[in-house]
């Protein structure tokens, strides 16, 4: 083993034999500091030592990131935790996990809302329906794109000022500001914005990558959410009997005849939004008087009557394309957004705000005017079956659920003052080119 002073002249000098795979240069100043050189040129400090009747030998550095006597410090340092029945192995490791540790929570202290968004959306996207994930992405746009029509831009998203911040930075104090400012020009918005927001920051505390910079505490905060608007009660969100008169005379009068059959459609039949305008052709059977719509409690749909007024409705719109309430204009070529006409129809009837969900709530609350049991409303609009019986016993043919429904759309027409079609009522489909 040879042995020599180190000088940075020798340490330079110094080269591995073309035969060797790596060769030593030990210090007589520091007994346990070497220099390895291996071919290529490579050469590195390294630290020996007996430690527990074995030899230990550590890497300290390049030459040429250590200086010598950076490096006789380090030696000695190192036989200093020998001394003290420490290997230095282990310390390193554990000084390197230490170092990557503190680089991380440095990492995670300046992590954008806006990255933990998007992996949350990411996790979540393919288990949310279509609506919900829609209401995530306007929520949170940057705004300012053009619109598909029109010479419109996109309008920045609420959530959009939250997305920018860092994780640490949303406290209690943020989330106030940001809702009062948001309630000023849309209360409505601000407030699904917060619900949605309260959802992903609790999805971010139960996450490990996450969980250490997240203060659950904020978005429970007293003072917050006295600033969020209250939602609208559910009671309101509904048509009366005595509304069913300028209702129907405002949403037939409507200049299109595809939205004013769809709104028509959900207040008859009680489904989703986008159960009814998923609907395509081939779920209408007219022969039988029946039709398949989307569920989202059985995956294969369900089949519910189409009753004679909406089987008018229906064989009256054009055939464009597959879906039964088309659109020349739009990118699937369905209807895609019918509230803004609603809203016209609403203001033309002077009543109330009412939301297309709260058409398939008018259904449940109207039905009670006919006595049709709770079982055939459920069925009928898609809900969860809740008594043992229901679940696994009741499954009406629809032969008995057409004759509630046919009573209760009988009944709706005459409060409507609509005259009855006959049960004959014909498919009359008017394929445009």
């Amino acid at each position: 083993m040879a042995r020599i002073k180190l000088t940075n002249g020798r340490v330079g000098d110094f080269a591995c034999p073309p035969d060797k795979l790596q060769a030593f240069l030990w210090d007589t100043e520091v007994w346990w500091l070497a220099v390895r050189a291996q071919p290529g040129g490579t050469k590195t400090y390294v630290f020996q030592a007996r430690f527990n009747g074995s030899d230990v030998r550590v890497k300290i550095g390049d030459v040429r990131a250590w200086n010598l006597d950076d490096a006789r410090a380090e030696a000695r340092r190192m036989q200093t935790l020998i001394d003290k029945g420490i290997d230095p192995r282990d310390e390193k490791r554990e000084r390197i996990a230490a170092a990557e540790s503190k680089k991380a929570d440095a990492k995670r202290l300046d992590m954008l809302v806006g990255d933990a968004w998007d992996a949350y959306i990411k996790h979540h996207e393919r288990r949310w329906g279509e609506r919900h994930l829609a209401d995530h992405r306007r929520l949170s746009q940057t705004g300012g794109e053009p619109w598909k029509r029109g010479k419109r831009v996109t309008v920045q998203g609420v959530l959009y000022p939250l997305l920018q911040l860092k994780m640490r930075e949303v406290t209690a104090t943020a989330l106030h500001d940001w809702q009062v400012e948001e309630v000023k020009t849309r209360a409505n918005n601000a407030r699904q914005g917060f619900e949605l927001f309260r959802a992903f920051w609790r999805w971010c505390a139960s996450r490990p990558e996450y969980a250490d910079v997240v203060d659950l505490t904020t978005v429970e905060n007293r003072d917050v959410r006295a600033e969020v608007p209250r939602r609208k009660t559910k009671r309101f969100d509904v048509l009366e009997r005595a509304h069913l008169a300028s209702w129907f005379a405002a949403v037939r009068g409507l200049s299109n005849p595809v939205i004013g059959a769809y709104l028509q459609g959900l207040l008859l039949t009680g489904c989703r939004r986008e159960e009814l305008a998923e609907l395509k052709w081939s779920d209408v059977d007219f022969r039988w008087g029946s039709m398949w719509v989307k569920d989202k409690v059985e995956a294969d749909g369900r089949k519910i009557p189409l009753t004679p007024y909406l089987r008018s409705l229906i064989s009256a719109l054009p055939r464009r394309n597959a879906w039964v309430f088309s659109s020349p204009t739009a990118a699937d070529g369905r209807i895609m957004e019918p509230r803004i006409p609603h809203n016209r129809a609403l203001a033309v009837a002077g009543l109330d705000h009412v939301t297309l969900h709260g058409l398939r709530r008018t259904f449940a609350s109207l039905a009670e005017w006919v006595e049709m049991p709770t079982g055939v409303v459920a069925q009928i609009m898609g809900h969860k079956p809740n008594a043992t019986a229901e679940r696994h016993y009741i499954n009406r043919p629809l032969e008995l659920l057409a004759v509630w429904h046919t009573k209760y759309e009988s009944w709706i027409l005459e409060q409507a003052g609509i005259e009855q079609p006959g049960q004959d009522a014909g498919e009359r489909l008017k394929v445009v080119g």
